[in-house]
């Protein structure tokens, strides 16, 4: 193997001359190439994918087969630099084959999938460090794998009784303090137990999927035209950024190609999703430091956006906006006017606070060194969007791999290296910003035209596609597989909460417990959208 590809070279030639027996295949209109490889030379590529290529691991799912072919995929997606194609690399487990070897122990970023594949499919990641349940707690039944083909949708499950094995930290003075799942606010169930010995954090566990849905199950139950509903509320927070993720899956599958205002229009949209998302936590953070007035403007702020997303639509997330096509709702021109006037009156208001709270010493003693996590920590755990950016990880999904009009809206990049909670605050400030300037440049360059087209074919079944989006909280993956009779046959979801839980276990090491409302506040990650 040569130890330093070279940079000229593009990916896909580096990959074949140190593994020259490997031809890619690339699905029709995506930015895409695929391996299939065996499962002995697996780990060879994907460590060569992400230490000599590095390439971040995006996704990694399994693929039940049956009852057409008796056998399981998996699926590894690898994220390059910016306008770099996605490398898939696929392996096949056959007939009653569970064993597959773990990727884990050289790739972080893959512990949590690796679980995820086990409970849901059955298949076994050979050499994995951490083998307990993620999904099926202990009262799931042994041997019950929902994401199987012969596992019911509406089959009800009996309870069994089991306890989960947590990690312990022996020694003097030593103390587990747990919180959750239930909390005393309104929000999901998520359970985190803390190790401290004095105030320091020395381990947090994260213990979570309390509120499993089986939302890639309900998927394959839906045609491809009609699962939009199901996607807009995977997170219900982010219904743009799922909706339009599966839309431009099935785009793909369909060979749509969508209207151009329907584009500028799905962007239009996203960043309105964005603006009221991150000023309502930066109004959180400040919450959470005891700053109430800060708190109150973000949260007018925010109340004001969400007012001007139910004028526009009818709803104040955004819901029903999204469709197979295009979208379902147009803007007009006077429309266009208004909604900038409003946002100028917003950005001024936003100016002033931001000012106001970058220069209260009292907030700025709270926020930085709070929470650190770091580029490289970052990095081996494939954290994604304001979390990734404030540790230095430049990306972004609008300007890497553009979508709906951003190859017509060049989009700034916010990026800072402190990785601290101070840094997330700001990552979320200079997008607002940006926000703004983008929703104008849209209200300037917004062709005419129709705002959809209908689908005038069928999807082969068989076909896949794979489509990422740059929600507010990070990159949103989607990979939908045609069935038959214009159904779903596979819809795998990866929000951006998924990626970057795990992260967060990092970040609080060496605070203190009071911290870890702000620290967590700070990611302000989805229990939904990481449990489906």
């Amino acid at each position: 193997m040569t130890d330093s590809p070279s940079p000229e070279r593009s990916i896909e030639q580096q990959i074949q001359t140190v593994f020259p027996s490997l031809i890619p295949d690339y699905p029709s209109g995506t930015a895409l190439a695929r391996y299939r490889t065996d499962t002995h030379q697996l780990p060879e590529l994907v460590r060569f994918l992400h230490e000599k290529m590095r390439g971040r691991l995006a996704l990694l799912f399994a693929v039940d087969c049956r009852p057409l072919e008796k056998k399981c995929e998996l699926q590894y997606l690898f994220a390059f630099k910016s306008r770099q194609p996605f490398v898939l690399v696929t392996t096949e487990l056959i007939g009653e084959e569970r064993l597959f070897t773990s990727i884990t122990p050289s790739i972080h970023a893959a512990q949590w999938y690796e679980r995820e594949i086990r409970d849901l499919f059955g298949l076994i990641p050979q050499g994995h460090p951490d083998l307990r349940r993620l999904v099926r707690h202990e009262h799931w039944p042994k041997g019950t794998h929902p994401l199987q083909k012969d596992f019911s949708w509406n089959h009800v499950l009996e309870r069994q009784q089991g306890e989960y094995r947590f990690s312990h930290i022996e020694g003097e003075g030593v103390f587990e303090v747990p919180v959750g799942p239930i909390h005393a606010g309104i929000i999901e169930p998520g359970h985190f137990r803390f190790s401290v010995a004095g105030e320091p954090i020395m381990q947090l566990e994260v213990r979570h999927f309390w509120k499993h849905r089986g939302v890639e199950k309900l998927f394959e139950q839906l045609p491809l035209i009609d699962a939009v509903l199901l996607a807009e509320r995977v997170s219900g927070d982010t219904t743009i950024g799922h909706s339009l993720a599966y839309c431009q899956a099935v785009e793909t599958l369909l060979h749509l190609n969508v209207p151009r205002r329907a584009k500028y229009l799905r962007s239009l949209f996203l960043e309105l999703e964005r603006l009221y998302n991150h000023l309502g936590d930066i109004g959180a953070m400040c919450n959470d430091t005891a700053y109430a007035l800060a708190h109150a403007h973000c949260g007018r702020m925010k109340e004001q956006v969400m007012q001007l997303n139910d004028r526009l639509v009818g709803s104040r997330f955004l819901r029903g906006v999204m469709q197979v096509g295009g979208v379902s709702w147009d803007v007009d021109r006077s429309q266009l006017r208004n909604i900038v006037q409003e946002l100028n009156g917003i950005q001024k208001d936003f100016s002033e606070v931001g000012a106001i709270i970058f220069v209260n010493a009292s907030l700025t003693d709270r926020l930085e060194t709070t929470g650190v996590l770091t580029e490289r920590i970052a990095w081996d755990h494939a954290v994604t969007g304001v979390v990734g950016r404030a540790s230095g990880m430049d990306q972004d999904v609008r300007r890497d791999r553009p979508f709906a009009a951003y190859d017509e809206l060049p989009v700034n990049v916010a990026l800072y290296r402190y990785g601290d909670a101070r840094a997330r605050l700001r990552v979320r400030g200079d997008e607002i910003h940006e926000s703004i300037r983008l929703i104008r440049e849209i209200q300037a360059r917004i062709p005419d035209g129709p705002i959809a087209v209908k689908p005038d074919r069928s999807a082969t079944p068989g076909a896949w596609a794979i489509a990422a989006v740059e929600g507010w909280r990070g990159e949103i993956l989607y990979f939908v597989m045609a069935g038959t009779d214009g159904r779903i046959r596979r819809c795998k979801v990866r929000d951006p909460s998924f990626a970057n839980w795990p992260a967060i276990q990092w970040a609080v090491l060496g605070n203190i417990i009071p911290d870890f409302p702000l620290i967590n506040k700070s990611f302000n990650l989805s229990y939904a959208g990481n449990d489906l």
